[in-house]
């Protein structure tokens, strides 16, 4: 598939969604699978997964997650994967503007679909969609007219094996997400918009530690997210470690100290 069907199809999925006004991601599920099921075959629901994962590859750059972080105030990587699948439904022209620049991303906070402010002018502008992936295998499976799902991960690996790419894969970059200072000179105009993203934050008393449970060597990430979203603090978090982990309701991550190459 040329990357002009592609974004002919996603502009067809925009203007579907715009006239049903969707609210969540939900209904711009109903939207996106309609559309692939509605104008491709088989072979070309394939097709269209294939482009969405190589432009969606083209996202996988350090100044994005940053870019991610500051919009919606947090980044995991099943998020990460979300929010550029997301990018891609913003169009081609936001999407092919926002590679070229992240920072550009500030001026396409309104395009966004679902969920969040309107008018892009809130704390957080959710950007993710999860995901485009699962919506072409809800299209494959209607249009191959079966539901074993299976058969349609056999289906796009044979395809892929086969299959050349029409884009390019991004070249590498040193990562920005520990340092706030790196982080304001690469994405200027998203850390003007959400300054609050810098603004240290007091968590309260950590709680007694709970006893360890057998076998278990430190506390793990969802031990500490959980703490957390219950205003409390994880006495481990020092010894916590994840490459895109950023609490939502603690310090910013580049306060956590945490390895940048785990």
């Amino acid at each position: 598939m040329d990357l002009e069907t592609f974004w002919r199809l996603v502009g067809e999925m925009r203007d579907r969604a715009e006239v049903t006004d969707v609210a969540d991601d939900e209904a711009l599920s109903s939207c996106v699978v309609d559309v692939i099921a509605d104008r491709l075959t088989a072979d070309e629901i394939l097709a269209f997964g294939a482009v969405a994962g190589d432009l969606a590859g083209l996202a996988d750059v350090p100044a994005m997650e940053a870019a991610m972080f500051l919009t919606e105030g947090y980044i995991s990587d099943d998020s990460f994967m979300d929010f550029r699948d997301g990018l891609i439904l913003l169009g081609r022209e936001p999407f092919e503007a926002v590679i070229a620049d992240p920072d550009s991303l500030v001026e396409h906070l309104r395009t966004a679909l679902v969920r969040g402010s309107a008018d892009g002018s809130g704390d957080r502008v959710p950007i993710a969609f999860e995901s485009i992936t699962s919506c072409v295998a809800d299209a494959w499976l209607r249009v191959a007219g079966t539901e074993d799902r299976d058969e349609f991960w056999d289906a796009a690996q044979a395809f892929e094996q086969r299959s050349v790419s029409p884009v390019r894969p991004p070249s590498g970059e040193p990562s920005i997400l520990h340092d706030a200072d790196a982080t304001r000179a690469r994405l200027p105009r998203l850390a003007e918009r959400f300054p609050q993203r810098f603004e240290p934050r007091t968590a309260a008393p950590p709680l007694a530690p709970a006893e360890p449970a057998p076998g278990a060597e430190r506390a793990t990430l969802f031990d500490y997210q959980s703490g957390l979203a219950d205003g409390r603090a994880a006495a481990a978090a020092p010894e916590l470690s994840n490459k895109h982990f950023v609490p939502g309701w603690g310090r910013p991550f580049w306060e956590m100290g945490h390895d940048n190459d785990s």
